[in-house]
C-alpha cells in the first residue's frame, strides 16, 4: 500500500530485495524446482509450459485425486475427514472454494510412505501427527531416510537413503520454477551445479532414485519410470533441456562441477517489473499471469484484480467478507485469540512463546548433526544428550528459581518439552524465546509424564489457522508455562533407557 502511494512500478519502488533485483539473464532457461524434473506428471507442476516442451519423456499421470492439506493429514486420520482450500496461483476466487476429504467413492488413507526431510517438528501441535501414525486406521508405515529422524520411529519398514555425495544430480541454486515465473532468490547470481557422486552408497543404502527403481521393477514398471536411464543419464538429459550446451560442454561443465549464469547486457535485459503499470503502458514482462481473461480494461492493461486496478480494500476479500469475518477486506487489528487478552487462560500459562527460524538450521535441515550439536548458541550438552536452548528474562527466571543451563520444563495442555534455560535481558518478561524447528523428534516418560526432549517445542503449538478458510499456521499464538526440572536422575534413566 505505501508503494502504492508512491507509485509503484517507478524507480525505487517496487518488490524485491538485494539478491532478487540483481541483474540477472532471466531467459537462461535451466528447469527449476516445480518444472517436473525427470516427472513426465503434466497437471501438478511446471512440467507442460516448460521442461515438457524441451524434454519430451514418458507422460504419466496420477489418477487418485483426492486431497488432503497437510496440515489437517492427522485430523484426516484420526477423525476421518477434513476440509481444506485449493491454493491456484491463476485464480484469485479458488481460494474460497473448499473441498473435502474423503472425496465420495475415493478410498480412506491406510498406508503412509514418506520421505524426504524431516518434518515432524515444523508441524504445529506436532503430537497430533505420532496419534496419526499410531492410529489403527493405519495398516503399514514405510519411511525412506538417511537419517533416524522424527518420523522414522513409526515406520514399519525402513528404507536407507543414501546422502547426496553417494549419488548423482544436478540443478540450480535457489530457482523456483514452476512456482514462480522468474524467481532466482537468495543468491545474487545464478549458479547451475553437476552433483558428482563422490563414493559409493555406504551399508545398504541407495540413492532415492535407485530405491524407487527397484519397487516399481517388482511392479513391472520400473522401465517406464527409469526411461532406461541412470541417474547420470537424467542429469545429460537435463543439461541438454537446457540452455547450457550454448555455453559449456557437457566435458568441461562434467570436469568444472559447476556454470555462472552471465550477466546479460544492459540494453538485453528484461524490462523492469511494474514499470508499464506506473506509466500507464501495456503489460512488457512475460508472466503467466494474468490469463488474458482475466484483465479488466484492455488486454494487457491494469493489474490482476476485478477493477484493473491497486485495490486498498480488496474487490475479492470483500466479496468473501460475510463468510470470512476474520478475512477483512481492509486490514484493521484482531486480538490474537490464544494471547494475554484471554485472561483465564493467561492465568494458568502467563508466558508468551515466541519460535522463530534458527540461524544455524533450516527447518529440520543440518540440525541434532556433529556441527550443529556443537555450536553452543544452537544446543548445549548436559549430561550426555544435546538439549535445545529456551531464552528467558532474568525476572521470569528468578521468579522459577531457575538459573542459567538449568534443565526446564516448558509446557501448556498440548505437552511438555524439556529445554535448557539461557537466561538473557535480551529477552522481555513474559516472553520465552526459542526456535523452530528440531531435526529429531524424541518422547521420554518420567515419573508417568511424557516429555519430548529433542526439542521439538511445536508440540506446544495450536493446529489452529490464523483465519478460517486458510491453512495458515499459527505458531507464535502461543501461551505456556515453565519451571525448572528437578528429577535428572529419572531423566537421565529415561534417555539412556
Amino acid at each position: 500500500m505505501m508503494m502504492a502511494m508512491q507509485g509503484w512500478g517507478k524507480p525505487g519502488i517496487n518488490m524485491g530485495q538485494m539478491s532478487q533485483g540483481a541483474p540477472l539473464d532471466l531467459e537462461f532457461y535451466f528447469p527449476g524446482y516445480a518444472d517436473g524434473g525427470i516427472s513426465g506428471d503434466t497437471a501438478n507442476n511446471g512440467n507442460p509450459i516448460n521442461n515438457y516442451q524441451r524434454m519430451q519423456h514418458v507422460v504419466s499421470m496420477n489418477p487418485v485425486q483426492q486431497l488432503i492439506p497437510k496440515q489437517k493429514i492427522p485430523e484426516a486420520i484420526i477423525d476421518g475427514h477434513c476440509e481444506g482450500y485449493r491454493w491456484d496461483c491463476t485464480s484469485q476466487e479458488a481460494q474460497f472454494a473448499p473441498f473435502s476429504y474423503p472425496t465420495p467413492g475415493f478410498s480412506r488413507v491406510h498406508m503412509i510412505y514418506r520421505y524426504g526431510g524431516s518434518a515432524m517438528s515444523t508441524m504445529v501441535e506436532s503430537g497430533r501427527m505420532a496419534e496419526a501414525y499410531r492410529n489403527d486406521s493405519i495398516e503399514f508405515v514405510v519411511n525412506q531416510s538417511i537419517f533416524n529422524e522424527g518420523e522414522a520411529q513409526f515406520a514399519d519398514i525402513i528404507l536407507p537413503a543414501c546422502t547426496n555425495l553417494e549419488r548423482w544430480d544436478i540443478g540450480e541454486s535457489s530457482n523456483a520454477g514452476g512456482y514462480g515465473h522468474h524467481s532466482y532468490e537468495v543468491l545474487n547470481h545464478r549458479l547451475i551445479a553437476i552433483q558428482h557422486k563422490c563414493i559409493e552408497p555406504l551399508g545398504e543404502s541407495k540413492s532415492d532414485y535407485q530405491i524407487f527403481s527397484d519397487i516399481l521393477e517388482h511392479l513391472g514398471l520400473g522401465t517406464v519410470f527409469t526411461e532406461g536411464c541412470s541417474e547420470l543419464d537424467w542429469c545429460k538429459r537435463v543439461y541438454d533441456s537446457s540452455d547450457l550446451p550454448k555455453q559449456i560442454s557437457w566435458k568441461k561443465f562434467l570436469s568444472k562441477g559447476y556454470f555462472v549464469v552471465p550477466v546479460e547486457e544492459e540494453a538485453l535485459r528484461a524490462p523492469v517489473s511494474m514499470r508499464w503499470f506506473a506509466e500507464g503502458r501495456k503489460k512488457d514482462t512475460p508472466e503467466p499471469q494474468p490469463l488474458p481473461s482475466q484483465f479488466a480494461e484492455e488486454f494487457g492493461y491494469g493489474l490482476q484484480t476485478p477493477s484493473g486496478k491497486f485495490e486498498f480494500i480488496p474487490t475479492v476479500l470483500r466479496r468473501n467478507e460475510a463468510n470470512h469475518p476474520d478475512r477483512p477486506a481492509l486490514n484493521r487489528y484482531i486480538p490474537s485469540w490464544e494471547g494475554l487478552q484471554t485472561r483465564e487462560l493467561v492465568k494458568k500459562y502467563p508466558l508468551q512463546m515466541i519460535a522463530t527460524h534458527s540461524r544455524y538450521s533450516f527447518h529440520t535441515y543440518t540440525d541434532n548433526t556433529e556441527f550443529t550439536n556443537s555450536v553452543k548458541d544452537h544446543r548445549i550438552e548436559k549430561g550426555g544428550h544435546h538439549y535445545w536452548i529456551l531464552r528467558i528474562n532474568p525476572v521470569e527466571a528468578r521468579a522459577r528459581g531457575i538459573n542459567h543451563h538449568d534443565l526446564v520444563k516448558i509446557y501448556n495442555d498440548r505437552g511438555a518439552v524439556i529445554c535448557i534455560a539461557d537466561i538473557t535481558s535480551m529477552i522481555a518478561p513474559g516472553v520465552v524465546k526459542s526456535y523452530e524447528a528440531s531435526g529429531t523428534y524424541k518422547t521420554i516418560t518420567v515419573n508417568g509424564e511424557e516429555l519430548e526432549v529433542a526439542g521439538c517445542l511445536n508440540i506446544l503449538t495450536p493446529a489452529r489457522s490464523q483465519t478460517r478458510g486458510t491453512h495458515s499456521m499459527s505458531p507464535n499464538s502461543t501461551l505456556v508455562q515453565i519451571e525448572k526440572f528437578e528429577d535428572i536422575e529419572a531423566l537421565t534413566d529415561a534417555l539412556a533407557a
